[in-house]
């Protein structure tokens, strides 16, 4: 799996009056009309771009409270908060390396800063900051993935194979109607469960307790959401623990 370096992202009132039959009625503009803030909720693909000159691709996921998670094609994840102003955000969080590498001085976490400006529900931009890395984002909203629409957990119950891993190790994956998940990635089995974080969204609670071979149980908690925009559709799962992180993203294989 490539590696790479980080980081990485609500509503208008309106009001009118009017008079009874045969009465005028008259109307002025609001020469401070209310600005409409940003919202990042939803699925999330971009790129970070580092000033020292690679660049990595990256998934992300926010929830309506801020709660946000990526993984980068580098294996890189970044967990952390945003807060809107108007069409500007920032945020802060913790960084975690690949399973298995470390970040240049040794840590397995590193913490991060981002800003930038967007578009609801099309682009955020920004610049993010590390001991680890500095550069620039650039996200697109994935329409694709049905964030809205509410999941039938039976309807995507199957076998499921990754595409990518944090780890870099092939895994395995049955997913139960009840939104029960357990599998092998060859070095350990894991099980673990999805649970819809709003019953109306495409956005899971996720835990993972995986159990290395010849080694105590490691946990891990985090997000996770199905991405309909491709075929077969694939399963994201963005999670970490004190140990480290577990993330991968699968593809449907079979019932």
């Amino acid at each position: 799996m490539k590696r790479l370096v980080l980081s990485t992202p609500l509503v208008v009132l309106l009001g009118c009056g009017g008079g009874g039959s045969g009465s005028s009625v008259s109307f002025t503009s609001n020469p401070n009309p209310p600005v409409q803030s940003l919202n990042l909720e939803g699925p999330w693909t971009g790129n970070l771009q580092s000033y020292s000159g690679g660049s990595v691709t990256a998934t992300a996921l926010v929830l309506a409270s801020g709660e946000m998670r990526y993984v980068a094609s580098n294996g890189i994840q970044a967990v952390g908060n945003l807060s809107v102003s108007g069409t500007t955000f920032t945020g802060s969080g913790t960084m975690y390396a690949p399973t298995g590498s470390v970040f240049l001085g040794g840590g397995t976490t590193a913490s991060f800063v981002l800003s930038g400006t967007g578009t609801s529900g099309t682009t955020m931009t920004g610049t993010y900051s590390s001991l680890v890395d500095n550069g620039t984002m650039s996200f697109t909203y994935n329409t694709q993935a049905l964030y809205s629409t509410p999941v039938v957990m039976s309807n995507v119950a199957g076998s499921y194979l990754s595409v990518s891993t944090s780890s870099g190790y092939s895994t395995t994956g049955t997913l139960t109607a009840a939104g029960a998940f357990s599998g092998s990635d060859g070095h350990g089995t894991f099980t673990g469960t999805l649970s819809a974080v709003d019953a109306t969204k495409n956005a899971f609670r996720v835990t993972i307790n995986y159990l290395p071979t010849g080694q105590i149980a490691q946990a891990y908690s985090g997000l996770g959401f199905f991405n309909f925009g491709v075929t077969p559709p694939h399963l994201v799962i963005q999670a970490t623990g004190t140990t480290g992180q577990f993330a991968a993203e699968f593809a449907r294989t079979g019932p």
